[in-house]
């Protein structure tokens, strides 16, 4: 069936304030002021820590929880059939080499101050926090089914998040500027080996496959047996389907799989959202939107 869920960049705020009542409860007092102030869509996906402030989001806390569920919308709004594990490992490796150019580029213009420097350069840091950002995308697609039940693929996820904890860590030590770029150089040149495999070693066609969204509608569900689903919510609000009971509603639309994840429900979008998912099992007419590999 060619249904297209719309956009989030097309929300009105209505639907931007509908989302936002599924965040998290502290987020709750907020509501009101994305209402006042006419934060549509499109304002959302591109909204940042200087515009919450002016909305009055003071609490950094808070700007960090509502920025990391904006994340996930993005990812839903650009992303969608277009990502892949090979793609996601091609832009890692590609941010791997960024942040490799960048510092091969400072040695070339004869910077010699990081010798003896230990204050680490904005745009420095900017590179890292790039590369860490492409890794969570990689990371995402890994931590799922049927990845995550693979074992070169678990070796492949830990190896990654081992070299971005190394990141992190290299770039909070007490070092000169100049043994800090040895150390991050050591780590994308093990990073872009990694991701080398992936996009030109592999011959798994799973690496190639997109995800894509799919329309479930089940009705007449009696109360008394539930839509039979098993669904876990992650810290961050996605809600991945991990199970289906035999012969339920669920199991017999042949639509719904476990790895599979629950995107809108009844025309409401969940992504973010905060409260259990499973209280769905209460509709008698329930219509989702999964996303699926």
């Amino acid at each position: 069936m060619a249904l297209v869920m719309e956009p989030v960049s097309k929300w009105s705020t209505s639907q931007v304030v509908d989302w936002m009542k599924g965040l998290d409860d502290c987020l709750q007092q907020y509501v009101c002021v994305f209402e006042r102030g006419g934060v549509c869509g499109e304002r959302l996906l591109r909204i940042s820590h200087a515009e919450l402030e002016e909305l009055g989001v003071s609490r950094i806390g808070h700007q960090e929880l509502i920025l990391e569920a904006v994340d996930l919308l993005c990812a839903l709004n650009s992303g969608l059939e277009t990502e892949s594990v090979r793609t996601l490992a091609h832009k890692l490796g590609a941010s791997a080499k960024n942040l490799q150019n960048f510092i091969s580029g400072r040695r070339r213009s004869s910077q010699s101050e990081s010798r003896s420097s230990r204050r680490l350069p904005n745009d420095l840091l900017t590179s890292v926090v790039d590369l860490i950002t492409a890794a969570k995308s990689l990371l995402a697609w890994l931590d799922r089914s049927p990845f995550a039940a693979v074992a070169d693929y678990s070796v492949t996820r830990n190896n990654v998040i081992q070299l971005c904890l190394e990141l992190t860590t290299i770039v909070q030590q007490d070092c000169t500027v100049f043994e800090t770029e040895n150390k991050i150089l050591h780590v994308c040149k093990t990073l872009s080996e990694v991701c080398e495999h992936i996009v030109c070693v592999s011959s798994d066609p799973l690496v190639s496959q997109s995800a894509h969204l799919e329309l479930v509608h089940l009705t007449n569900i009696k109360p008394s047996e539930g839509l039979g689903m098993y669904i876990k919510s992650t810290y961050d609000g996605l809600h991945v389907i991990t199970g289906t009971t035999e012969g339920s509603p669920a199991d017999r639309c042949k639509k719904i799989h476990a790895g599979d994840e629950v995107i809108q429900v009844n025309h409401q979008t969940v992504v973010s959202f905060f409260w259990c998912i499973c209280g769905c099992v209460l509709l008698l007419d329930t219509q989702f939107f999964v996303f699926t590999q």
